[in-house]
C-alpha cells in the first residue's frame, strides 16, 4: 500500500509542470525545484548549534531533561493532549525524570553504571511499562513528554557512541509502547545513516571490490586493483570513482528508506486521502533538509539533491536553502543564491532581530562561503591538478556574485552575537583568499572592524582575531599566480633590462658574441682561401705535401664546431633569461603577497593584538609557507623551482624571529600551551622544507628545533617526515637508522614510514650486483618519488661539455692566444649550472642558515644502520618485526609489491611464509590485497589462496 502511494505520488510529482525535472539540467532542475513558495523555517524561534562536518553528529553531552520542546510546528506528536492542570505532584513528577534520567545515563560508556545494548533496553521497557502500570491514565498522558523526551536523549547519545543498532532498536520500542519518536529523533536517525556506512566503508569489502572488477575491461584489471590498494586506507572521498559511486549509492538508499519510514509514522492507515495530504503539507521539514544536509557533507551532486527536494514534494524554507548552497558548486552557487532572494525568507530574516534570524543569516553566509572554497579545492586542490585562468576566473566572478548579493539582500545586518559576526567575516575572508581576491579581503577586514558590535568595556568594537588570521590565508594563492605564469610571459618579460643585466645572462650573452666574432673571422679567412690563388696552391700540393688539405680539413671541422657551440650557447643564453624572468616574476608575486601579509598585521595591531610574540599569528603564517610547499610539490616546472628560495628565506626569518623571543623570555618553552603551538611551529617549518626537497634547510630546521626546545627526541610526524625525505634521496640507511631511534625512544611508527623504508629497500635491492634479487622498476620508482635533475639544463650542459671535452684533445699550438682564452672561458661558463648560478643571485645563501648552527659531521655518521635488509626474505622479516615490536601493520600497497615480487620470481617458499605472517596479523592481508592475490594467482596458473595456506 504504501509503494503504490508512493509511487502515485511520483506520479503525481512528474506531472506537475513546476515541479518535472526529467532532462532538465541542473540549473533548470535548480530553479523549478526552489521556485515553489516557501514557509518559514520550522525553527526560526529556537536557537541551537550544528556542525557541518559529516564524521560528527554535533550532539552535546546531555541527559533528556535539557532538550527544548519545539515549536508547534515541530511539536511531539502524541496521541492523548496533556491535561490543562496537572494530576501529579511535584515529587512523583521528580521520582519519574529521575529514573528516566538514570536510564539515559545507563546509555553512556564511560558511566560506571553503563549497560550494554540488550540489557538497556529490557530496562527500559521495564521502567516504561512500570510508569503505565503505575500511573492513572490521565497521569501517564502527563508524562509522555517526559519519556519521548528521555527515548530522543538516548537516541541521541546511542547515535554519538556509534551505536547505531541501539538507536534503532530504541526508536523500534518506543513505536511498540506507543509512543511517536520527535522530529528530532528522526534527524539522529537521517544522520545516523550517513555515519553507519561511513563506518563501513572505510576498506571496501572483498565482494563489493569483485563487482567492480567485473565492469572493468580484463586488460586493465590489474591498474584498477593498484589504484585500489594505493587508495585503500584513505577516506572515501579519496577513492576510486566506482567505490565513491557505490558508497552514494548505499548512502542514497538508506536516506530514501528512513525518510520512507518517517513519512510512515506521520500517515495512519484509517485516515482519508484529504486527511493523508493535510498532514503532508504540515509535516515537518527538519528530516528532509537533514538528508539534503547529509548529502551535501558527503559529495552528493548537486542535481542529485534537488531529485530528492522534488521527489518528496517539498516546499523549500530557509534551512533548506542552507543545505543547498552547502552541496552546491561552481555555477550552481550563483543559481541557489537566486532563488533564495527571489523568495520571501530574505524580508523575513532581516525584520526580526531574534537569536534564531541571526543564526540563519550567518548559515546562509558561511555556506555559501564554504561552497565558493570547495569549488576551489574540488579544482585545485589535488597536487597533479592542472591549473588555467579560465577556471580561476570564473571561480572568482561566482565568489563576486555571491558577495555581492548578499551584502546587498543584508546590509549592514546586526548580528545577534559577537561569534555571529566573526564568523561571516571570517569564511567571507576565507572565500576570498581560496579565489586569490586581494581587495575584497580587504574591504571585507575593514567592515568587520566598522561594523563590529560594541562591548560593555567603554564601548571598543568587539574583535576576534580569527578574521585577520584568516586573511593571511591569502598568501597561500600566490603559488596558483605563479603556476598560471605562461612560457610566453617569460619570454615577454625577459626583454627587460633587470633580466638582462643578470650576470649569469650577461655572461652567456658576452660569450656568446665573442663565440660569434670568432665565426665571422673564421669565416672571412675561408672565404680568402677560396681565391683562385690559393686554389691553385692547393691543387699543385695534392701530389705532394698533404699538409695545406690537412689544414683546410681542420679548419672546416673547427668551423662547424664552433656553429655547434654558438647554437647550443644561444639555446643556453635563451633558457637563462626565462629562468631570470620567472625568478623575477615570481619574487613580484611573493612580495605582492607580503605586502598582504604586512596589511594584516598592521590591522591586528590596530585591534590591539601584540603579533610580535603571539604564535597564534606565527604559525598562521608558517602554515600558509607549508600550504605553499604542499601545493607546489608535483607542480613545480623547470621555471618554477625559483619559488623555494624565496619561500625558505620566510620561514628561516620566521624562525628566527620566534626562536629570538624565546631566548629573550617573552615566551615560556616550559608552559605546555606555548611549548605544544611552538612544536606546531616548528613541525610546519620541516614540513616545507621537505615538500622543498631541500635536504640541508630540513636538517638546519630540525637542529634549530632541538636547541630551541632543549630536547633532541622528535614527535612521530617529524620523524615521518624525516623518513620520507632520507628515503626520496636514496638515504634507506639513514631513514632505516630513524626508525631504530624511533624504537630506542619508545615510539611507534606510522604505516606510512614503515612503507616508504619497505618500498625503498625494495627499490635498492633491484640495484644490487648480479645473483641479488631483481626488482620491477614500476614497483620502486613508483614508490619512491626521487627527485630529477632538469632534463632540459642538464641535457644541454652534457652536450657542450662534451664538445668543449673534444675540443681539449685538438692541437692547441695550433690556435691563436685569443682562441685559447675564449675556449677557456667557454669551458668555465658552460660548467655552470644556469638554474644555480642564477639562484645565488638572489643572495640568499647567508639566509637560508642560522648563526647558532654548530652541526658537524658527527650527527650524519650517526644515521647509519648496518642492519638494514638485505634480501627480499629479509623484508618480509622486517615487515613482521614491527608488527611483533610495535603493532604496525603493513598496509595493502606495502605488502603488495613484496608479494608480486616473490611471485614473479618463483619463489613460492617465502610466498607462503609472508601470506602466512600477513594472515596472522590482525587484518594484515587486506581486502583489496586479498582480491589482487586471487586474481594474479589464477592468471599464473590458475592457483588460489588455498593453495599457499597452512593445511
Amino acid at each position: 500500500m504504501h509503494r503504490a502511494m508512493h509511487m502515485r505520488r511520483l506520479s503525481a510529482a512528474a506531472t506537475l509542470p513546476r515541479w518535472r525535472y526529467a532532462r532538465f539540467s541542473a540549473a533548470s532542475l535548480s530553479r523549478t525545484a526552489l521556485l515553489r513558495p516557501t514557509q518559514p523555517s520550522s525553527l526560526l524561534h529556537l536557537r541551537y548549534h550544528r556542525r557541518n562536518a559529516h564524521v560528527n553528529l554535533g550532539l552535546t553531552n546531555r541527559t533528556f531533561v535539557s532538550i527544548v520542546l519545539p515549536d508547534a510546528s515541530s511539536k511531539l506528536q502524541v496521541d492523548t493532549p496533556a491535561p490543562e492542570t496537572s494530576a501529579l505532584s511535584s515529587d512523583q513528577r521528580e521520582s519519574v525524570v529521575a529514573m528516566l534520567k538514570a536510564r539515559c545515563n545507563a546509555l553512556r560508556n564511560d558511566n560506571a553504571h553503563y549497560a550494554a545494548a540488550p540489557e538497556a533496553l529490557a530496562a527500559w521497557r521495564q521502567d516504561i511499562e512500570g510508569i503505565e502500570k503505575q500511573f492513572q491514565p490521565l497521569e501517564q498522558s502527563e508524562l509522555r513528554v517526559e519519556v519521548i523526551r528521555a527515548y530522543e536523549s538516548g537516541v541521541a547519545i546511542a547515535s554519538k557512541q556509534r551505536q547505531f543498532d541501539l538507536a534503532a532498536a530504541l526508536v523500534d520500542q518506543m513505536r511498540e509502547l506507543g509512543y511517536s519518536p520527535t522530529v528530532k529523533t528522526h534527524q539522529y536517525l537521517v544522520r545516523n545513516v550517513a555515519l553507519e556506512v561511513l563506518a563501513t566503508s572505510q576498506r571496501t569489502a572483498r565482494e563489493d571490490l569483485r563487482e567492480l572488477l567485473k565492469e572493468t575491461p580484463g586488460g586493465t584489471w590489474e591498474r584498477e586493483m593498484l589504484t585500489m590498494i594505493n587508495r585503500e586506507e584513505l577516506p572515501v572521498q579519496y577513492k576510486t570513482d566506482g567505490e565513491f559511486a557505490l558508497f552514494h549509492q548505499r548512502l542514497i538508499a538508506g536516506l530514501e528508506a528512513t525518510l520512507d519510514a518517517y513519512e510512515r509514522s506521520i500517515d495512519s492507515q484509517e485516515a482519508t486521502e484529504a486527511t493523508k495530504a493535510k498532514k503532508k503539507q504540515e509535516r515537518s521539514t527538519l528530516p528532509y533538509n537533514e538528508a539534503l544536509r547529509v548529502c551535501a557533507d558527503n559529495g552528493v551532486a548537486f542535481t542529485r539533491m534537488l531529485k530528492l527536494l522534488v521527489a518528496r514534494q517539498m516546499t523549500p524554507d530557509v534551512e533548506t536553502y542552507e543545505a543547498l548552497l552547502l552541496g552546491a558548486r561552481w555555477n550552481e552557487i550563483p543559481a541557489t543564491i537566486s532563488q533564495l532572494l527571489h523568495s520571501d525568507i530574505v524580508n523575513q530574516l532581516s525584520s526580526s532581530s531574534s537569536i534564531s534570524s541571526s543564526e540563519h543569516v550567518r548559515l546562509i553566509w558561511v555556506n555559501a562561503m564554504k561552497a565558493v572554497m570547495n569549488s576551489s579545492n574540488k579544482r585545485f586542490g589535488s597536487i597533479s591538478a592542472s591549473v588555467s585562468k579560465t577556471d580561476v576566473d570564473q571561480l572568482r566572478k561566482v565568489f563576486l556574485f555571491v558577495d555581492k548579493q548578499l551584502s546587498s539582500a543584508f546590509p549592514k545586518f546586526q548580528f545577534a552575537t559577537a561569534e555571529h559576526h566573526a564568523e561571516v567575516y571570517e569564511m567571507r575572508i576565507k572565500a576570498a583568499a581560496a579565489c586569490g581576491l586581494m581587495s575584497p579581503i580587504k574591504k571585507a577586514l575593514d567592515e568587520y572592524v566598522a561594523l563590529a558590535p560594541l562591548t560593555g568595556d567603554g564601548g571598543k568594537p568587539a574583535l576576534s582575531k580569527a578574521p585577520f588570521l584568516s586573511a593571511l590565508e591569502l598568501f597561500s594563492w600566490s603559488p596558483m599566480e605563479i603556476l598560471l605564469i605562461s612560457h610566453g610571459d617569460a619570454l615577454a618579460r625577459g626583454e627587460a633590462r633587470d633580466v638582462s643585466n643578470s650576470p649569469r645572462v650577461a655572461e652567456l650573452r658576452r660569450t656568446l658574441v665573442r663565440m660569434r666574432r670568432r665565426m665571422e673571422r673564421a669565416q672571412k679567412a675561408e672565404d680568402l682561401a677560396d681565391t683562385p690563388a690559393n686554389t691553385e696552391h692547393v691543387e699543385s700540393a695534392k701530389e705532394g705535401d698533404r699538409e695545406p688539405q690537412q689544414q683546410a680539413a681542420g679548419t672546416d671541422r673547427n668551423a662547424a664546431l664552433d656553429a655547434k657551440r654558438t647554437r647550443g650557447l644561444a639555446r643556453r643564453l635563451e633558457t637563462a633569461r626565462v629562468l631570470k624572468a620567472n625568478q623575477l616574476l615570481i619574487k613580484e608575486h611573493v612580495e605582492r603577497a607580503d605586502k598582504m601579509v604586512n596589511h594584516v598585521l598592521s590591522k591586528l595591531l590596530d585591534a590591539g593584538y601584540d603579533v610580535e610574540s603571539d604564535l597564534e599569528v606565527s604559525n598562521k603564517l608558517m602554515e600558509q609557507y607549508k600550504t605553499c610547499a604542499v601545493r607546489y610539490e608535483r607542480r613545480l616546472t623547470q621555471g618554477h623551482k625559483n619559488v623555494a628560495p624565496l619561500i625558505l628565506e620566510r620561514v628561516f626569518k620566521l624562525v628566527q624571529t620566534v626562536s629570538a623571543h624565546v631566548k629573550s623570555g617573552d615566551l615560556d618553552v616550559q608552559d605546555p600551551e606555548t611549548r605544544e603551538k611552538l612544536r606546531q611551529f616548528f613541525e610546519y617549518a620541516v614540513s616545507t622544507a621537505v615538500r622543498f626537497w631541500r635536504r640541508e634547510e630540513t636538517e638546519a630546521l630540525v637542529r634549530k628545533q632541538q636547541r630551541v626546545l632543549g630536547s633532541k627526541t622528535l614527535d612521530p610526524l617529524e620523524y615521518d617526515l624525516l623518513i620520507f625525505q632520507r628515503v626520496t634521496n636514496a638515504d634507506v640507511s639513514g631513514a632505516h637508522a630513524l626508525l631504530q631511534e624511533m624504537h630506542n625512544a619508545g615510539m611507534t611508527p606510522s604505516q606510512a614510514a614503515i612503507h616508504r623504508v619497505a618500498i625503498a629497500l625494495l627499490y635498492q635491492l633491484d640495484k644490487l650486483p648480479e645473483g641479488m634479487e631483481q626488482l620491477v622498476t614500476e614497483e620502486g620508482g613508483a614508490a619512491v618519488p626521487i627527485p630529477t635533475e632538469e632534463v632540459g639544463e642538464a641535457g644541454t650542459d652534457g652536450e657542450l661539455e662534451g664538445e668543449v671535452g673534444e675540443e681539449e684533445h685538438e692541437d692547441a699550438a695550433a690556435k691563436a692566444a685569443a682562441d685559447v682564452a675564449l675556449n677557456s672561458e667557454l669551458t668555465a661558463v658552460l660548467n655552470l649550472s644556469d638554474r644555480d648560478t642564477i639562484e645565488k643571485e638572489l643572495g640568499l645563501g647567508g639566509t637560508l642558515k642560522f648563526d647558532d648552527d654548530d652541526h658537524s659531521d658527527v650527527d650524519n655518521a650517526a644515521l647509519l644502520s648496518p642492519d638494514i635488509p638485505q634480501t627480499v626474505e629479509d623484508l618480509a622479516s622486517f615487515l613482521q618485526d614491527w608488527y611483533n615490536l610495535h603493532g604496525v601493520k603493513p598496509m595493502g600497497k606495502t605488502a603488495v609489491p613484496v608479494l608480486a615480487r616473490l611471485i614473479e620470481t618463483k619463489n613460492f617458499p617465502e610466498f607462503r611464509r609472508l601470506l602466512q605472517i600477513l594472515e596472522t596479523m590482525d587484518g594484515g592481508l587486506t581486502p583489496a590485497a586479498e582480491v589482487w592475490l586471487e586474481k594474479r594467482l589464477d592468471q599464473i596458473g590458475g592457483f588460489t589462496l588455498d593453495d599457499f595456506r597452512l593445511k
